[in-house]
């Protein structure tokens, strides 16, 4: 009896279960549409005028879904770092480690958890493979339609307030302390820079490329910037070329190409789009300052500075110098450092219009790090400086175009006084002699700029932009007295327009291929003798912009 008893009791509770599993499945489950895709019920935009379809900045309204919390499952603590250290025979040599991506190494979107343990902690010239994540937490894979792109990067909120930013779409690998590395007191130059040299990429065999209505350089709609003021030019809309997307590509990891189309092939060049260190604390002085702040958006409920938007901590930068081969100087704002990697490309244009570069991630980023210390490096100030063969690389960023071209000639500046012993007027004269100043990125509400500078000091004056068509390359020039960013603008559309005939694509796919293989870059400026290098006496025009195509990314026949 007691046997049947506990045979009836353990039928009753299988039975529970089962109704249980299945009046749960019977809740949850969404039919299959074309409206939902799947999806959730969406809720409309808190901003959104039902009755007209637009928010109150005049934008579509893009429905979000109702907010879900980050799963509890996940392992978030520290990993056991002797377990991650590379077996050698090599006495005395620095140590080589692997920083896997999991959950316990990993952040969405964000840098600077408040509660995120160290990843992995290294010396001075040990080297790590690092492993990472594509975007969306991991989702952004072959497949994922643009809805429910926009639904995973909408999906987490902290605040009912529509307006409050609460992370970027990258899936970060960190945070890498290296000892010793020394943090200034508050408002001092940085002391230390943490020396990040690029030895190896390994890519996965796919990667994407994604746009929205209101993204790219190109927006649907305007960008209203939250005053009363019309700016004309900020609001002068270019019609989208191409509507929200998203594609997939293979990623021929054997002749480092990727397929566009049948007759068009993308060269590969990986580098990783976000290399940063940790921000520096925020100003006691004056609270909320601790990340980029956009006119009518709100940070305030964000657990860390979204990865959107780079800085003098790196991040976003988005320069496809960065690549083997280089080294990425990073100033120390925090003791540690605490580096920071993601967004990892396969490759990118000058210029990154379409608001992604061709997107992956890599099974090895493998890196050595070392620590650099000003005394002995006069000419590293507070922004971060990329070493190549042959160049030095400087920046200048800013959410004003014109504003960013204007500390990426102070900060050229600058760096070659203190690196080559030169007065104002040599080091003027060298800089306008070498001029190669590349546009990285125009999409990430932080707008980028970067000067290629030669080592040799007695080498051939740089040429002239790029005017017209050449034998190699399909060319747009176009000039703009007073604003930088409508003469890229002007370039990068007219060159969609032209080139798009002659690559036997639509103009839409043009834009598309412009994020991968268009080379934008700023001619050379009319700087006269004694031109002030301060933000008292800025560069104010004129601005020119040549963009061009190689003809080589069409296929011989």
């Amino acid at each position: 009896m007691a046997r049947q008893s506990i045979k009836k009791e353990r039928f009753l509770v299988a039975m529970i279960v089962l109704i249980t599993i299945r009046s749960g499945l019977a809740h949850s489950a969404i039919p299959l549409t074309a409206e939902n895709d799947g999806l959730p019920q969406w809720v409309p935009v808190a901003t959104c005028d039902q009755k007209t379809g637009q928010s109150s900045n005049n934008t579509p309204c893009y429905p979000q879904p109702t907010p879900i919390p980050f799963p509890p499952v996940m392992f978030k603590g520290p990993l056991f770092q002797p377990n991650m250290e590379v077996r050698s025979s090599k006495a005395g040599m620095n140590r080589t480690w692997i920083l896997p991506a999991s959950p316990a190494t990993t952040t969405w979107g964000y840098f600077e958890y408040p509660d995120q343990p160290v990843a992995l902690e290294i010396s001075p010239g040990d080297t790590v493979a690092i492993e990472t994540v594509v975007a969306g937490g991991g989702q952004v894979v072959p497949g994922i339609t643009i809805e429910q792109l926009s639904y995973i990067n909408s999906a987490i909120v902290e605040s009912g307030d529509p307006k409050t930013v609460i992370r970027g779409p990258h899936t970060m690998t960190g945070p890498i302390n290296v000892l010793g590395a020394r943090a200034p007191q508050w408002g001092q130059a940085p002391i230390d820079f943490v020396a990040v040299h690029i030895n190896k990429i390994r890519m996965l065999s796919y990667a994407s490329n994604n746009s929205g209505d209101s993204a790219g350089l190109f927006p649907e709609y305007p960008l209203f910037d939250g005053s009363t003021t019309v700016n004309t030019i900020a609001q002068k809309i270019w019609p989208n070329p191409r509507k929200a997307f998203i594609d997939t590509y293979y990623l021929d990891n054997e002749t480092m190409t990727a397929k566009f189309n049948d007759h068009i092939t993308i060269p590969l060049k990986p580098f990783p789009g976000v290399l940063a260190v940790a921000r520096p604390d925020e100003n006691p002085k004056n609270p909320g300052t601790y990340c980029y702040h956009i006119p009518g958006i709100q940070y305030t409920s964000a657990p860390g500075c979204d990865t959107k938007q780079p800085g003098p901590w790196g991040g976003n930068l988005d320069i496809p110098e960065m690549t083997v081969g280089s080294t990425t100087y990073l100033p120390v704002f925090r003791d540690g450092a605490s580096i920071w990697t993601g967004d990892s490309h396969a490759a990118q244009g000058n210029g990154e219009i379409d608001l992604d570069a061709l997107e992956t991630a890599y099974p090895e980023l493998n890196v050595t790090i070392d620590l650099v210390h000003t005394r002995d490096r006069p000419e590293f100030g507070q922004w971060p400086v990329i070493e190549t063969k042959k160049n030095w690389a400087t920046v200048g960023y800013d959410l004003n175009m014109n504003t960013a071209m204007q500390n990426l000639l102070a900060e050229s500046h600058r760096f070659i006084m203190a690196k080559y012993g030169l007065d104002d007027a040599a080091a003027t004269a060298y800089l306008l002699k070498h001029w190669d100043c590349p546009i990285s990125e125009v999409v990430d509400e932080v707008n980028g700029t970067y000067c290629l500078l030669p080592k040799k000091l007695r080498g051939p004056r740089a040429p002239e932009v790029m005017t017209h068509d050449t034998v190699k390359y399909w060319v747009s020039y176009r000039t703009h007295p007073t604003d930088l960013m409508t003469a890229m603008k002007n370039a990068a559309y007219s060159l969609i327009e032209t080139a798009s005939g002659p690559l036997r694509i639509s103009q839409g796919d043009a834009y598309t291929l412009a994020t991968f293989a268009m080379d934008c870059r700023i001619g050379r400026p009319n700087i006269s003798p004694g031109f002030v290098y301060n933000s008292h006496e800025p560069y104010s025009g004129p601005y020119a912009v040549s963009c061009r195509f190689p003809k080589s990314l069409l296929d011989k026949p």
